[in-house]
């Protein structure tokens, strides 16, 4: 557990699946508006209630950072990398953080706590993925993140570009908290 600018982060846990949805949809509706359509955004966002399975499973781990009195203001996923461009890496899934408490070092902590538990697996490296048109590409560059190589996936019949990401030293990612 690490404490950060007046949030806590740990582990998730069943509880937490409502506050983790909550985030989850909001920094969508934030993020994504003008790269993917509407319809597949209500779809998708309409989907959150996967959360309390999603947090009994063991499929990838979870970190949550939290506040007082407001509760989970951000989130990190991560688990084995799923890229063939990486091997021997953990990969950052997911680490989105409420519009409200950005620019606090919330997210920058989290990707952090994710490198320390990548090394501890015994991986080698980190990466994540961006869709291109996403500008949370330059809070990965800003933390180091070195880009290795442009993929596209298909998003609701579009087919949109992305960016792969890695960290390659562990140790200064978690430095840079």
């Amino acid at each position: 557990m690490a404490t950060t600018v007046g949030a806590k982060i740990r582990i998730a846990r069943p509880i937490d699946a409502a506050g983790i949805a909550r985030v989850e949809t909001d920094t969508w509706r934030d993020a994504y508006p003008t790269l993917l359509p509407d319809g597949f955004l209500v779809e998708t966002l309409g989907k959150r209630a996967r959360w309390p399975s999603r947090l009994r499973g063991k499929v990838r781990s979870v970190l949550v950072a939290e506040t007082e009195p407001v509760g989970i203001v951000a989130y990190a996923t991560w688990g084995r990398a799923a890229h063939a461009a990486t091997t021997d890496a953990g990969q950052l899934f997911e680490l989105y953080v409420d519009a409200d408490f950005r620019e606090q070092g919330i997210g920058r902590n989290l990707c952090c706590e994710v490198a320390k538990h990548a090394a501890s697996s015994g991986w080698s490296a980190l990466c994540v993925e961006v869709l291109e048109g996403n500008p949370s590409r330059f809070f990965y560059e800003a933390l180091g993140a070195r880009l290795i190589a442009r993929t596209s996936h298909e998003f609701a019949g579009r087919r949109l570009p992305s960016l792969f990401y890695a960290w390659e030293d562990l140790d200064d990612v978690i430095s840079r908290r």
